[in-house]
């Protein structure tokens, strides 16, 4: 019997352990949703310079969270190069958004191996945190001409996704 009751404690204490975890991921979902207006960032770029989302206005922006070490991240990357080249020029701009550890060393070869046709900034912590806490990578935000949040997208999705709202904020 009293192996009984320390495994039910064992339970309920996981369980409350469990729920704060959730409560905490809840908070995080409920503030990257309650956004509309994507928020400004001023980042360094891996080229050199620095960019800030408001200089992208007027255009259709995904805005991808990722690292190199991350399989589905890799897995988009050549979609995004592939959307980049179809309508960069008719108004999208994606950003990828480097969560890389040590992105000085990383980076730059790896950028060049996948042939990476658009900005890759680095973080600074902060930005996760004002897009609501970044709890799984990719987190990928497409965002409208206006500058508000159109869709915002964790894990991998596939070309068509993102093409089909492209597509839709373009026209």
């Amino acid at each position: 019997m009293k192996r009984l009751q320390q495994l039910a404690t064992v339970i309920i204490i996981s369980a409350a352990v469990f729920q704060i975890g959730c409560d905490k991921e809840s908070a995080y979902i409920e503030s990257a949703a309650a956004l509309k207006t994507a928020p400004d960032f001023d980042l360094k770029k891996l080229s050199g310079g620095r960019a800030r989302l408001s200089d992208y206005r007027g255009k259709v922006v995904i805005l991808d969270f990722w690292a190199t070490w991350c399989p589905p991240c890799l897995k988009e990357i050549p979609d995004f190069v592939e959307l980049q080249n179809k309508y960069g020029d008719k108004g999208l701009a994606i950003l990828g958004l480097s969560l890389d550890q040590d992105p000085k060393r990383v980076l730059a070869p790896f950028v060049k191996k996948y042939q990476m046709n658009y900005p890759v900034l680095l973080t600074d912590g902060k930005v996760e945190r004002i897009y609501g806490g970044i709890t799984g990578i990719p987190t990928t935000f497409v965002i409208d001409r206006k500058g508000e949040i159109y869709k915002r997208y964790v894990g991998f999705r596939s070309k068509n996704v993102f093409e089909e709202d492209i597509k839709a904020l373009l026209n």
